[in-house]
């Protein structure tokens, strides 16, 4: 247990932030959950004022720091700067609830010590991210600036993300986008569709573009269509939300499925979504551009549904 006597009139987080080496949002977050008590009292309020004397308890925090996991990585690019990571469905990108160990974020110390200091303390060189259940291309920074840069090229949408995505029943238009914000579900794992509309929930931008590319029409009852995706915001499970918000969830998906979630379970043990290509410019501005080969759990499932997917054509 750690105890403080305020020396200083403060916010009850800034203080403790002051007096631990940890983050302010893990402070918070150990106020909120009801961790920290003032001269006694169990405080609740990040935002509660402490004054000089008030005795505050707590109990010490896990260290943050990470250690090495010898996962074997698929590395398709390196330079001083960056590195391109070919990710295998299953592999979380980063430390977070009910995932502490045998991340990306600690296989990448095994492989770039160096990253250590790179960018945020639990993600090191992590610049954006995939669901754990989605495979394919992540790019991670090896240094800060390559980090800042990075960072800089996805809030300027200059990096080019497109996934493949075998989704329930038939796509009638080839080709399509998805304007429709999105919004954190409170105290749950998942986002959900806010309408624009004025006095209601405001969400964020979160734009989807896709194509179809082959489809099971007049297959039988249970039809599917492959679709190339194309990201032009990067929000939370953006592709999943959307394309189950037109009525063409994912195969695979347990969480945004719907009425499908309980048959794809016995066909495919996570969601058909693969990020198959990877575009943006070097810090010296050459364009590099990856693809990644469908993964064979997907590629079976195409072969008994019957859908005929060319990687040469894309």
């Amino acid at each position: 247990m750690l105890n403080f006597e305020v020396d200083e009139t403060n916010r009850l987080d800034k203080f403790l932030a002051s007096k631990v080496d940890v983050s302010r949002s893990r402070v918070q977050k150990a106020i909120k959950t009801g961790k920290v008590s003032v001269d006694g009292i169990e405080i609740l309020d990040p935002n509660y004022d402490v004054t000089i004397g008030n005795k505050i308890s707590m109990p010490e925090f896990e260290s943050e720091e990470l250690k090495p996991s010898e996962i074997k990585l698929n590395i398709v690019f390196e330079n001083d700067d960056l590195a391109v990571i070919d990710k295998p469905a299953g592999l979380v990108v980063h430390p977070g609830a009910g995932n502490k160990e045998d991340t990306l974020s600690q296989a990448l110390l095994t492989y770039f010590p160096e990253i250590k200091n790179v960018g945020e303390p639990h993600r090191p060189g992590i610049v954006h991210r995939l669901d754990e259940d989605t495979s394919g291309l992540i790019v991670i920074a090896k240094t800060q600036q390559a980090y800042e840069f990075l960072k800089k090229s996805f809030v300027d949408k200059t990096v080019q993300k497109e996934y493949l995505a075998l989704v329930h029943g038939v796509v009638q238009k080839q080709h399509g986008t998805i304007d429709a914000a999105l919004l954190k579900v409170p105290n749950r794992q998942k986002m959900k569709v806010v309408e624009k509309a004025a006095g209601g929930e405001s969400g964020k931008e979160a734009l989807t573009e896709y194509f179809v590319l082959d489809s099971t029409a007049n297959e039988g009852l249970d039809q599917y269509t492959l679709l190339r995706v194309k990201l032009h915001t990067g929000r939370t499970h953006q592709i999943r939300v959307h394309l189950s918000h037109i009525g063409h969830s994912i195969v695979g998906d347990q969480v945004y499925g719907g009425a499908f979630k309980k048959t794809d379970a016995e066909i495919l043990n996570r969601q058909f979504l693969h990020a198959y290509k990877l575009k943006f410019q070097l810090m010296d501005k050459t364009l590099m551009e990856f693809q990644s080969k469908l993964p064979s759990d997907l590629q079976q499932i195409l072969n008994q549904v019957h859908i005929t997917y060319d990687d040469s054509k894309f």
